[in-house]
């Protein structure tokens, strides 16, 4: 879930299939609809989940044979599976999932090379998350009708954390809920609310990775924000779980337009990653992943442009590059 083509590259994998030798049948559960008859694709039942091995990886849309777009799943991304196909030594897996941008439910194909098979009754469907989460549908409405977005996140030698992201029109806000295994069950347990901004939820992408080697995955989220007319954006976030609760490890923008006020003069901070979202600038970033020392850190790599009341073109722009290693607790701060 961006459900655009991620911007950051480099992806660690190391889960090992536990059934990948289910063959891949049919399977997928969720919402509905692109790609199939209406009424078809309704009936259709989940038969199994699938868990992205490696990502990102594309979810090809198709109507009547053709091909209408694409999304992009991060790793650690869990789904449903509708059915499978091989061609020309090929398999491939039918997903059904939640679009993050738009909310709307979506149909299409993945290579399934790169999915580990889970039986049904592993996880909880959309209806029990809901349930556990207590959450309750939008003043008026008598039933609740959005859609959840799901990671597994590695714990060590503890069973995975199952994360969901649950998200609605009409909600007041977006939830992210941990369910952590016990008992050989998922029970809720810790929760961020995210506002809508833009009639976008909380989270548009996210993808997992160990980024610091030692079994216990990150959620690396791409997150929009709005705080004004003239000041809005996306920022990138990274989060894990300790003891059960998130705990944010780092944060930077991948947009950032702050021309809501203006200085009386264009200043240029030092170290350049200062300006990163000052006062009359305009800011566009991406993030890759390097190896360093015993970790893989975020290297924020972006353009600062820089602008003047009333003005349509920048005055100045400031390439920037700010590597930020781990440094004990978290990630070092971007700015």
């Amino acid at each position: 879930m961006f459900v655009k083509l991620p911007r950051d590259v480099i992806v660690v994998t190391d889960m090992r299939p536990m059934l990948a030798t289910l063959g891949l049948v049919t399977i997928i559960g969720a919402t509905t609809v692109t790609g199939l008859p209406a009424k078809e694709s309704a009936h259709r039942q989940p038969l199994a989940w699938c868990y992205v091995q490696e990502g990102p990886l594309e979810l090809v849309q198709k109507v009547v044979g053709r091909r209408t777009g694409s999304l992009s799943l991060g790793r650690g991304t869990l789904a449903p599976v509708l059915k499978t196909e091989s061609k020309a030594g090929r398999a491939r897996a039918m997903l059904r999932l939640m679009d993050l941008e738009t909310l709307h439910p979506v149909e299409g194909w993945v290579d399934s090379s790169k999915l580990e098979i889970f039986p049904l009754e592993r996880f909880p469907s959309d209806a029990e998350v809901i349930h556990q989460a207590s959450i309750e549908p939008p003043n008026g409405s008598t039933g609740w009708s959005g859609g959840v977005a799901r990671w597994l996140v590695k714990q060590g030698d503890s069973a995975p954390a199952l994360l969901c992201f649950v998200a609605a029109f009409g909600q007041p806000a977006s939830r992210l809920v941990v369910f952590l295994p016990v008992g050989g069950k998922y029970v809720h347990g810790a929760w961020l609310e995210f506002p809508f901004a833009d009639m976008k939820p909380g989270i548009v992408y996210g993808e997992v990775r160990d980024l610091l080697r030692d079994g216990n995955e990150c959620l690396i989220t791409h997150e929009p924000f709005r705080a004004g007319p003239a000041t809005f954006g996306m920022n990138i976030l990274i989060r894990r779980l300790e003891h059960g609760k998130f705990v944010l490890l780092w944060k930077a923008p991948l947009e950032w337009q702050n021309l809501g006020f203006f200085t009386s003069e264009t200043q240029i901070l030092q170290p350049p990653e200062r300006n990163a979202g000052a006062p009359g600038t305009v800011t566009k970033g991406e993030v890759e992943f390097q190896p360093h020392r015993n970790a893989y850190m975020p290297v924020w790599k972006g353009t600062v442009e820089f602008f003047g009341p009333g003005q349509d073109k920048p005055i100045e722009s400031l390439k920037v590059t700010k590597a930020c290693p781990w440094i004990g607790n978290q990630f070092e701060p971007l700015r």
